[in-house]
């Protein structure tokens, strides 16, 4: 139909960033010109080279290409923003996307307070906190608290590469402790690698509610 999963990815491929009553797995690599087949109450969305989202419902029988509407990259951002400002995230935890600090790098996983971070495939956790620079005890759990792992983090240091005793990976919830600090629970999302531009991986952060690592990508690529 309109997925390779070991194909070489095409330069004008859309990725799914969302679906619904469809077995289609979010970064699944779809061809915008051959048809897409949605029953009733199935539900795609799609993200394009360029950063424009694309929401199809069921029932749906043409090329993704041929559709009409979608939504540019920095509408959608700033639509989602806003919309999570009071957002709670799985665990109950609410987190204000408006007070979030600016990263200094669209990598690094804030674990200052609770919400969604995302994290590349394959690449190592780095946990980031804000200006304090006081030498800290970190404390990591999962979310059925089946494990407890702790890391010092070192005075004058933002930046924390996961200690290999910490296995935080992607899809998956954890309860982190900055000293005896409050407990925030974070969602940490998968970023799949069939992201093939900076447009792309913004919107898919975006949609992930990682919006302050969308808007540091985005000051990147500036």
């Amino acid at each position: 139909m309109l997925v390779w999963p070991g194909a070489p990815a095409r330069a004008d491929d859309m990725v799914v960033v969302a679906a619904r009553g469809i077995a289609l797995a979010p970064g699944t690599r779809v061809d915008p010109a051959k048809p897409l087949v949605l029953a009733q109450g199935q539900h795609v969305t799609l993200i394009a080279l360029n950063g424009t989202t694309l929401k199809l419902d069921g029932p749906y029988d043409k090329a993704p290409a041929l559709a009409d509407g979608g939504s540019d990259l920095g509408q959608a951002l700033a639509a989602l923003v806003t919309q999570n400002t009071a957002r709670t995230t799985e665990a109950g935890v609410t987190r204000a996307a408006a007070t979030v600090a600016h990263l200094p790098s669209p990598w690094l996983l804030d674990v200052s307070r609770g919400g969604s971070v995302c994290l590349r495939d394959g690449a190592m956790p780095v946990f980031w906190r804000p200006t304090d620079k006081a030498a800290a005890h970190l404390t990591v759990m999962p979310a059925d608290r089946s494990w407890k792992g702790e890391a010092k983090w070192p005075a004058g240091d933002d930046e924390l590469s996961a200690p290999s005793d910490l296995p935080v990976h992607g899809d998956a919830i954890y309860f982190m402790t900055i000293d005896n600090g409050e407990e925030a629970a974070i969602t940490v999302n998968l970023i799949p690698r069939t992201l093939a531009s900076t447009a792309m991986q913004a919107a898919w952060l975006a949609h992930q509610g990682c919006e302050a690592q969308a808007e540091a990508l985005l000051r990147q690529g500036k």
